[in-house]
């Protein structure tokens, strides 16, 4: 059993297959992976990450359900926007939780924090805007007439901004609560506003997933237009480009096509599921107009493939896409200290960082439903979850240590572990694997303990016992940046046989008299090189013989050894027949492995064809005689039977007369030639299913 995935080859005493299997985790499997304090990049590599510590999990204080806005002011205190009971929720630094504020309205949906440490709060569906003292009193102080406050900004100078909706329009609130509309965009929801050191704004909307830059002077302009309807979250960037984060709504479940049909003339019926459609042809209409409904377009199909996307607006209006996935919506946007952007995703709760040259690293996966806001302070970064309502603080600093525990491995029988291996770039400080065994899919009891560190990234022995599923996991200490990378290991299980499908002769044919060519698909679970052989033997024989061979290529010396691929593969063999004794042959194909694995190792499998093939290379026996004007012709063929009669003239078939009894199936046939069709200076020619031909003139008169 061979598979080229790894680094190397390893043999093992204790089972006799040639050469091992390896295994690495690639990028998306370890994204699935069990991570505790360390990063998991998009390339696969592993290191420390910052430090995240839970703050309050989850938020007992009027027991929330959603957070739509997150603030914190000087102290570390951080007030929660939720809902659906219209609470503003107060987390102190230590993670004690009060309900500081509670509006008339059921959602919270947008917050401010005023230089007086009084906060603003935007509700919905009544979009209003409360101003609350550091006390927890508070009171209406803006009615914007919207139906939705989605975001709010406090500017230098004292003006608030507030993003609503339906109408999609941002208002201008001066110091007493009186708003003027400052900006009208095209999206029926302003859902995001960022401030820029110039006094403008930038805003992403909901409804066509614009985004905006606008002026202090309130004229704004579109600096990107994206496939997906909403930029939930935008946020500014050092050298003066935009960072924007984009989602679609999730994909509903699909009702099962249904059909409905028009009848020209008469009324439309329609059915779907398994329900039966019947046509009255009595509507007058001979015309059926038809769609299928329920099957998604290409525009659907391709919009389906994207949940969420990242992009960046470079200051001269180049847009970049520096993340995308097909299930993980972005929901929130906040820079790091090192200016890095930190996106908190929904489905579940994850932080990942954005990196330079498109890279990204998950950073942590929480067990909530949703990151849904992000708060910046100095040196940290607050996290707030939904379902249920969370917090946590991400540290600039990296953990200490932490601990990656990867999926298990399924080797698809029971295997004897051989080696593991893992590289490391930079300074990743101590680097401890370990591994278990065990036979089910999930671990459990009946698995083996972890087994002692292994330390040599040049290959550490696995001391763990046989098993069909191994796990690893590995422990980093310390280190300056480093990270762990392309963890393999190397295992053997008992040879499987290959698989043969699809076997035939094409074109089919029941006889010849030259070459028959077959066709087939091989597989071989384990990926070893299989290697057919075509045998026939005659009826009347038990003893199978080779008729033809195909073995797979062995590399050529000084090239390289290709790895080979465990999937199905088509096969190709022709048999000459030009020296085999004529006679009815059963053929069969047997698929073997024993070239990629030790003596007495390798399996055979044998797959029959259902039918037998004639060996004939004899020509029918042509016999005409004419009986006055009448010409009657007997052809005879024991071999594979006469499958054709034609008369010709001048080298042309003229026509293909009927046998006397009607049905041209047998290995003699008559025919009977009236005067007319035997007139003239015509050929007979006989054509049995081998394809031997004869020929012989008509009878003259």
């Amino acid at each position: 059993m061979t598979r080229a995935w790894g680094l190397g080859a390893l043999l093992f005493a204790t089972v006799a297959s040639a050469q091992p299997q390896w295994w690495t985790a690639g990028p998306l499997e370890l994204q699935s992976g069990d991570a505790e304090g360390v990063a998991v990049g998009s390339r696969g590599k592993l290191f420390l990450a910052p430090r995240l510590a839970p703050v309050a999990r989850p938020v007992g204080a009027g027991n929330p359900a959603h957070v739509w806005a997150a603030v914190a002011d000087a102290a570390g205190n951080v007030f929660l926007g939720t809902g659906p009971d219209g609470r503003i929720v107060r987390v102190s630094p230590a993670g004690q939780q009060t309900v500081h504020f509670t509006t008339r309205e059921p959602l919270v949906t947008a917050l401010a924090l005023l230089p007086s440490g009084e906060l603003l709060a935007g509700t919905a569906p009544e979009g209003r805007i409360y101003r609350i003292g550091p006390d927890g009193r508070g009171a209406v102080w803006c009615e914007t007439k919207a139906r939705y406050v989605w975001s709010i900004v406090a500017a230098r100078d004292g003006s608030v901004f507030a993003g609503t909706g339906e109408q999609g329009i941002i208002y201008r609130i001066d110091r007493t609560g009186t708003p003027t509309p400052f900006f009208d965009g095209d999206d029926a929801h302003v859902v995001a506003l960022a401030p820029l050191p110039d006094g403008g704004l930038l805003a992403g909307g909901a409804g066509r997933g614009l985004v905006y830059r606008i002026g202090a002077d309130g004229v704004g302009r579109v600096v990107h237009d994206d496939d997906l309807p909403e930029a939930r979250a935008v946020m500014a960037e050092r050298d003066g480009s935009i960072v924007a984060a984009f989602v679609a709504p999730p994909e509903p479940d699909r009702r099962p096509p249904a059909v409905r049909i028009q009848v020209a003339g008469g009324a439309a019926v329609a059915g779907g599921g398994d329900a039966v459609v019947d046509i009255d042809e009595r509507s007058g209409g001979t015309t059926l107009q038809g769609v299928i409904e329920g099957l998604p377009s290409d525009a659907q199909e391709a919009s389906a493939r994207t949940r969420g996307r990242v992009v960046r607006i470079a200051p001269d209006g180049t847009v970049t896409e520096i993340w995308k996935s097909i299930g993980d919506a972005p929901y929130a946007l906040a820079a790091d200290p090192a200016g890095r952007p930190i996106v908190g995703l929904g489905e579940p709760a994850r932080l990942i960082r954005l990196e330079a040259g498109g890279d990204s690293s998950l950073l942590a996966t929480l067990p909530e439903g949703q990151v849904t806001a992000l708060v910046r302070g100095e040196r940290t970064i607050v996290a707030a979850t939904s379902n249920p309502a969370s917090v946590y603080r991400l540290e600039r600093d990296t953990a200490d240590s932490g601990t990656f525990t990867a999926r298990a491995v399924d080797a698809g029988g029971t295997a004897v572990w051989g080696t593991l291996r893992f590289d490391v770039d930079g300074d990743a400080g101590r680097v401890e694997f370990s591994t278990r065994t065990g036979n089910t899919a999930e671990p459990d009891g009946t698995w083996s303990g972890w087994s002692s560190p292994l330390t040599e990234a040049g290959g550490s022995r696995i001391p763990s016992p046989e098993g069909r599923f191994l796990q690893w996991r590995v422990r980093i200490f310390g280190g300056a940046g480093g990270a762990v990378d392309d963890a393999t290991v190397s295992y053997d299980t008992a040879n499987r046989p290959p698989a043969l499908r699809d076997f035939r002769i094409e074109p089919a044919v029941r006889a010849t008299s030259g070459k028959v060519n077959f066709r087939w698909s091989a597989f071989d679970l384990d990926g070893d090189a299989v290697a057919v052989d075509i045998q026939v033997r005659r009826t009347s024989s038990p003893a199978w013989t080779s008729a033809v061979r195909v073995d797979p290529p062995a590399p050529k010396p000084g090239e390289p050894v290709p790895e080979i691929d465990p999937a199905w593969k088509d096969g190709r063999a022709t048999w000459d027949v030009a020296t085999i004794e004529e006679g009815t042959y059963e053929v069969r194909a047997v698929a073997s492995d024993g070239a990629s694995n030790a003596a007495g190792v390798g399996k055979d499998v044998t797959v029959g064809l259902p039918s037998t093939i004639v060996v004939d290379r004899t020509p029918p026996d042509l016999r005409p005689r004419r009986v006055g004007a009448v010409v009657e012709v007997l052809v005879e063929d024991a071999g594979s039977g006469v499958v054709r009669f034609e008369v010709l003239a001048d080298g042309r078939t003229l026509f293909a007369p009927r046998p006397v009894d009607g049905v041209l199936d047998g290995a003699s046939e008559s025919f009977r030639l009236s005067a007319e069709e035997a007139g003239g200076p015509r050929m007979l020619r006989a054509i049995d299913a081998a394809g031997n031909v004869t020929e012989s003139p008509v009878p003259a008169p």
